[in-house]
């Protein structure tokens, strides 16, 4: 078994696991609530409240894990699926290395760069109406 199979097997079960302690987490909670529920003389709202509230705290930190987890798979596939494409000269060039921003080098290049002439500079010409077609409202 190679180390990224053993990486997949082991992603699954901490999603099988994330799954189980969420079923066991509202199986406590559903029997919390109908023990406080029974116990009492009338229906009370607050445990009622809270299971509730309990109730979406587990469905939302079990959904954040399972999103956690799916998003290291996709990014192992992805990964997995470029260094595929290196190893075959799929890659066409490599990545150079990103400028730095705050280096002075690129100001000095645009300061001797020549600006253009005043007179050079035109506006595009518009295009000349067809005949035949008028203005929908006049001055």
């Amino acid at each position: 078994m190679t180390e990224d199979e053993m990486r997949a097997d082991l992603m699954g079960w901490v999603q099988r696991l994330v799954a189980m302690v969420f079923v066991i987490g509202l199986v406590a909670l559903v029997a919390a609530i109908t023990t406080l529920v029974r116990q009492a003389e009338g229906v009370p709202p607050l445990p009622i409240y809270a299971g509730l509230v309990g109730a979406v705290a587990l469905i939302l930190l079990a959904g954040a894990c399972l999103a956690l987890i799916s998003i290291a798979v996709s990014a192992r596939r992805g990964a997995d699926a470029l260094r595929r494409m290196a190893a075959q000269g799929g890659v066409a060039a490599p990545v150079a290395a990103p400028a730095r921003p705050f280096s002075s080098s690129p100001i000095r290049e645009a300061a001797k760069e020549p600006e253009p002439e005043p007179d050079a500079i035109t506006a595009p010409s518009r295009p000349s109406r067809p005949e035949g077609k008028r203005l929908v409202a006049q001055r």
